[in-house]
């Protein structure tokens, strides 16, 4: 599966969490912990692998999992020249992480970057923009220290070429519903933003 995604800063929380419980379907909430592991290299675009320590909230149940991760990463314009991601994620659960963040260590990787994220989480149904049976994961984050961003993620086959096109296009139609202006779009991916604050 690809992942088809952008994120947008936030200026009004209080405002855009009263539209999204009008529009979308509430899913809880989430707190993940990101670290992230490299060969050393000079090179930020060095491949890393994620180790994502998650916590959910949905009413009273709660459950924690640690989640690896690799993506491949690429960043592409549609027609009016704004960026999405489109991601291919390959990740499984793991039981225990000690192991493979001392196989890690003891390998030379490094300790690229660690970030923490507040999440709240809806989906919303994408028939009103002719994508039926697909939906839209919504994620309102607070990402220290950074701010706030609105995530908008949609979930492609890795054969569907046409439907990620209108995927894309239908990314900006959501921020468009939610009254997120386009210049508000963050093109940079978070560990530039947090390099940046460093």
């Amino acid at each position: 599966m690809k992942e088809i995604e952008l994120k947008a800063h936030v200026t009004d929380r209080t405002s855009l969490i009263a539209k999204l419980n009008s529009l979308a379907v509430f899913c809880g909430k989430v707190t993940r912990d990101d670290t992230y592991w490299a060969f050393p290299s000079e090179e930020r675009k060095m491949p890393s692998i994620r180790i994502r320590r998650e916590c959910s909230e949905n009413g009273s149940e709660k459950k924690q999992t640690t989640i690896l991760t690799y993506k491949r990463k690429e960043l592409r314009k549609t027609e009016g020249g704004v960026s999405s991601e489109v991601n291919e994620e390959l990740e499984t659960v793991l039981e225990n992480p000690a192991p493979l963040e001392a196989f890690l260590k003891d390998s030379l990787c490094t300790l690229r970057l660690s970030k923490h994220k507040d999440v709240m989480d809806w989906t919303l149904s994408l028939d009103r923009f002719n994508l039926p049976q697909k939906s839209a994961t919504l994620e309102l984050c607070t990402v220290p220290p950074l701010g706030d961003f609105l995530e908008i993620e949609i979930l492609c086959d890795t054969n569907e070429s046409e439907t990620e096109s209108l995927c894309q296009k239908t990314l900006l139609q959501i921020l468009d519903l939610f009254e997120i202006p386009h210049t508000d779009i963050e093109n940079r991916y978070y560990s530039e933003l947090l390099a940046n604050k460093q």
